[in-house]
């Protein structure tokens, strides 16, 4: 039985993601600076920060999924805030490259498009899939494109596979209620997340089928429900936020505006999860 080791398992996504690993038969180890919630099968209390601290956790993995970080901005300084996601990351990658681990799955966000946290951009065309360029503006969001960029870095240099899962806001049915009275309440926001979700079995199901995807190289896809919380209202906002953006042959006024058929493609993963029929901003 092959044991996977999770940075940050003690978070949202953290115990959904051992959850899953969980009851398909994988062990699980969880490094976190906060307690454990005794979903992984082994704890040790860490910062990823601290090199020796874990090159001494990660001997005896098969695999690595690297969740551990500021999840936004606003939390701590951009000076931390790239300390901990960037060179965390870094230290991460190196003491797996020390062990030898050939199966990585990062986690990184749609921030690193530039959504959310910037200014509102304009998308070159919609929906947006992997083919897009990446146009970070805020410290959150550049950290994010810069993991990716390491995650690439060290798929070559190691000869290995590493995979980049970009999430929107991740949701369970315990804060369904409060995310989406959020959007209502602040339409701009809801504009800049181009309205996209995705709920947090769906997203941890993801890192599943990112450790089953063989090959090697640097892989990014986007991770995100198939439809979107604009509702009905889509046309007339679009037009409102979005003017003269191009529409693909495979737009669907309907489908979530960032396209995950790569993920459907390489991965076998399809969002199960679906709210935006049952609600309307």
């Amino acid at each position: 039985m092959e044991k996977v080791a999770v940075t940050g398992g003690s978070g949202l996504l953290g115990r959904a993601v051992l959850q899953e690993l969980r009851t398909h038969g994988w062990r699980t180890s969880n490094f976190d600076a906060i307690e454990d919630s005794g979903l992984a099968d082994t704890f040790t209390r860490g910062n990823i920060l601290d090199q020796e601290a874990v090159d001494r956790w990660l001997p005896g993995h098969d695999a690595l999924i690297h969740l551990a970080a500021i999840p936004a901005p606003g939390i701590a300084s951009d000076d931390w805030l790239t300390m901990v996601n960037v060179v965390g990351t870094a230290r991460v990658l190196r003491a797996a490259a020390r062990q030898g681990i050939r199966r990585i799955v990062l986690a990184s966000s749609v921030s690193a498009l530039g959504l959310a946290w910037g200014r509102r951009f304009m998308p070159r065309y919609f929906p947006i899939d992997e083919a897009h360029p990446l146009w970070p503006e805020e410290a959150y969001g550049v950290s994010k494109a810069v993991n990716e960029i390491y995650g690439m870095a060290h798929a070559r240099r190691h000869d290995c596979r590493v995979t980049m899962l970009r999430f929107p806001t991740i949701v369970d049915a315990a804060n369904k209620a409060a995310f989406l009275s959020s959007l209502e309440r602040d339409p701009e926001m809801a504009a800049r997340l181009l309205w996209s979700y995705v709920e947090v079995g769906d997203a941890a199901r993801a890192f599943r089928l990112a450790l089953s995807a063989g090959g090697s190289g640097g892989h990014a896809y986007y991770i995100v429900a198939a439809d979107h919380l604009a509702g009905e209202r889509i046309e007339t906002l679009l037009v409102d936020y979005y003017p003269g953006v191009v529409r693909t042959q495979r737009f669907v006024p309907t489908a979530s505006l960032i396209s995950s058929a790569a993920a459907g493609i390489d991965l076998g993963w399809t969002a199960e999860v679906a709210w935006g029929s049952a609600h309307t901003t």
